[in-house]
C-alpha cells in the first residue's frame, strides 16, 4: 500500500462554542477520489480550507505526503495541492490573462504551460476554443467551472481540492467532468471534492458523510 497522499488524523473544527465536526480521520491514496457529502453548516468546505491551511484544526492534525500541516511550513504543503473554491473570485478581464495568473503564483512559476494541452483539455471538458478570446463576464458559471478545472489541471499537483465542481452544469457537462477526473485519477491525482450531487457522489470512490 503507497503512503497516503493526504491523511488527516482525529480532525476537529470548531467556531467558537459550535463544533463542526470531531474525529474526522481520512487516508487519501494516489488515484483515490473522495467526495464529502452531507447537509449545510456541516463543515464540508472548512474542511477544504482547513487541508489548504486557512482555517486550524481545533484537534487533530493534517499531512499531506508525510508532511504535517503547519504555520511554519504552509507554503512547501500547499505546492503539492490544487484549490477550486465553489465562488470564483476572477479579477481579469479577459480568460486569455485569468488563465496566466496560476503560473505567475510563486509555487507555480517552475511549471511549463501548454497551449496546447490546455486545448485538448478544454475539449474533453466540452469546451470552445474561442473561450480563450472572450471576457471572462461573457462565459456562464458552468464555462468558468470547466475552465478551471483544465487550468487547475495543468499545475500537475498530486493533490487537487475541489468544492461543489459540478454545481453549474447540466447532466452532460457532469458527465464530461466525472470522466475528466477519472482520468486524472488513473495519473495518480488524487482528488477529494465537496458535492450535493448524488451523480458525482456516486462515481467517487468513497463518500465521506458530515
Amino acid at each position: 500500500m503507497t503512503k497516503p497522499i493526504l491523511h488527516i488524523i482525529d480532525a476537529s473544527i470548531a467556531y467558537g462554542k459550535t463544533t463542526l465536526f470531531t474525529n474526522l480521520n481520512i487516508e487519501l491514496h494516489p488515484s483515490n477520489m473522495y467526495c464529502i457529502v452531507g447537509e449545510s453548516g456541516q463543515g464540508k468546505t472548512s474542511l477544504l480550507k482547513s487541508i489548504l491551511g486557512f482555517i486550524p484544526l481545533k484537534e487533530g492534525s493534517i499531512h499531506i505526503l508525510g508532511v504535517e500541516l503547519s504555520k511554519s511550513n504552509i507554503h512547501k504543503t500547499r505546492r503539492y495541492s490544487s484549490w477550486i473554491p465553489q465562488e470564483l473570485y476572477l479579477p481579469e478581464e479577459w480568460v486569455k490573462d485569468m488563465i496566466a495568473v496560476p503560473f505567475k503564483l510563486q509555487e507555480n512559476k517552475h511549471i511549463h504551460f501548454s497551449e496546447d494541452r490546455l486545448k485538448a483539455y478544454l475539449t474533453a471538458l466540452g469546451l470552445d476554443h474561442n473561450i480563450l478570446m472572450r471576457r471572462v463576464t461573457e462565459i456562464s458559471g458552468g464555462q468558468r467551472q470547466r475552465l478551471m478545472i483544465a487550468i487547475t489541471a495543468m499545475l500537475d499537483k498530486p493533490l487537487m481540492i475541489i468544492d461543489e465542481p459540478t454545481s453549474a452544469l447540466d447532466p452532460h457537462a457532469i458527465s464530461l467532468v466525472i470522466h475528466f477526473l477519472k482520468e486524472l485519477n488513473k495519473q495518480g491525482v488524487a482528488i477529494l471534492a465537496v458535492s450535493h450531487d448524488r451523480i458525482f457522489a456516486a462515481n467517487c470512490d468513497k463518500r465521506i458523510y458530515l
